[in-house]
């Protein structure tokens, strides 16, 4: 019952996307002081006050999963890149039901969640503002294939955990993930990444010659992608 409802909603999910795709843009906002072709009437400026503070900007809210069997975890790949399960939260959806969702779209694997693994927050320039939920959950059905209805997630399988540096490069997701696994408590992370590097560096070995080359990397490193 469980699979099908999450089969339904990850339908339902990929319909409201292309409707989004397809839709017309939204009529722009007038600016203050603007005169609107409809009404003729100005829009009054709204004063400022002495020492106001802008409105800070909404985070883009992320929900994700991990799931273990036994040393290995649940990956995905997506538009090639290696992450836990995760995706954005849909518009009046909880975020423990967009967790479940996501998951099952990505993996085909429909989980029961337990705790907050970690929370992830972190903000740059080029990105913006994201603050990421990821939980731990169980199996308990679907098939291991990925029902992404954007048919963006090429992958899902179990990867053994001491190898996650040969899958992931994102710091921020990376170092909550490890430090989880270690501590096995919920934290809250926040990384600005416009004064820290966003990407593990490069890892080197030295070959017979003495002469440093590097190990090929997994395909695609980029974040973020929700």
């Amino acid at each position: 019952m469980a699979e099908d409802q999450l089969k339904a909603q990850a339908q339902g999910t990929g319909q409201r996307r292309r409707r989004r795709r397809r839709g017309s843009a939204p009529a722009p906002t007038p600016r203050p002081g603007q005169v609107t072709s409809a009404t003729s009437v100005p829009v009054p400026a709204t004063p400022k006050k002495r020492g106001q503070k802008r409105a800070a900007g909404e985070p883009r809210i992320g929900v994700g999963c991990i799931v273990l069997r036994g040393d290995e975890i649940l990956l995905v790949r997506e538009r090639g890149r290696w992450s836990l399960p995760k995706g954005g939260l849909e518009v009046g959806e909880l975020v423990q039901d967009g967790a479940r969702r996501e998951t099952f779209e990505e993996t085909g694997l429909v989980v029961e969640l337990r705790d907050l693994a970690f929370i992830v927050e972190f903000q740059a320039q080029t990105w913006g503002h994201h603050l990421q939920f990821f939980y731990t959950g169980r199996e308990v059905g679907g098939t291991l294939q990925p029902r992404d209805p954007d048919r963006d997630v090429q992958e899902a399988r179990f990867v053994p955990i001491r190898q996650l540096r040969e899958f992931i490069r994102f710091r921020p997701r990376l170092v909550a993930l490890e430090t989880w696994l270690r501590e096995r408590r919920p934290r809250h992370f926040v990384f600005n990444l416009d004064r820290e590097p966003a990407m593990l560096r490069k890892r080197r070995r030295v070959g017979e010659d003495g002469v440093v080359v590097p190990i090929p990397e997994p395909e695609g490193d980029g974040e973020p992608d929700l």
